[in-house]
């Protein structure tokens, strides 16, 4: 392509309202998870499942066109850097699996590990990068856990408190686009709402 055709569609783009800032990112809103009592019920290591409809749920959320992610606290221990930890977790689930359907690692399109102990949750180190990784558009953060819960929110997530007695353990597919728009509280695209279906 000659330079004065990448001119004239740089400015058509720029004329039919495309931002500049979203032309190299994935404008996608973000749906967060923790992996322990969130996705995997790990009240019994040696018998871990996933919870009743989360697979489900997740496979949902891609099919509808958002970008899932897990931020799961790790013991430092776990290897020396985000590989030989991330591959310390999946042998960890592996190990203690009991659930008929096998655990899908490879539809989270991100997955957040401490490297240290002083990075775990509820601490601000994981939230950050995840709201970095999102970039330009919202997120929302789902875990049991109440104190990470409230330093999501603290940091603009749309939050949601995981709890197996509710009806709706996660936000239903259809009001996740209001529930993102009400509750991120940091700025965003308008545009990262334009794949979701």
């Amino acid at each position: 392509m000659d330079w004065v055709r990448k001119w004239k569609l740089l400015f058509m783009l720029v004329l039919s309202g495309v931002s500049p800032k979203s032309w190299s990112q994935d404008l996608r809103p973000w749906i967060y998870f923790d992996l322990g009592d969130t996705v995997v019920n790990t009240k019994d290591m040696k018998h871990l499942k996933y919870f009743s409809g989360a697979k489900e749920y997740i496979a949902e959320l891609k099919n509808r066109g958002f970008q899932v992610g897990l931020i799961t606290n790790i013991p430092e221990t776990f290897g020396a850097d985000y590989e030989e930890k991330l591959e310390t977790l999946k042998k960890l689930i592996h190990d203690g699996w009991d659930d008929q359907i096998e655990f899908d690692w490879g539809v989270f399109d991100h997955i957040i590990l401490p490297l240290k102990n002083s990075e775990l949750k509820p601490g601000p180190v994981l939230f950050q990068r995840a709201l970095s990784k999102a970039g330009s558009c919202p997120s929302a953060y789902i875990s049991e856990n109440e104190k990470e819960i409230v330093a999501a929110k603290g940091h603009g997530f749309a939050t949601k408190l995981f709890q197996e007695s509710e009806r709706e353990m996660y936000v239903p597919h259809d009001k996740l686009k209001n529930f993102l728009e009400n509750e991120y509280q940091n700025k965003y695209e308008k545009e990262c709402f334009d794949q979701i279906y």
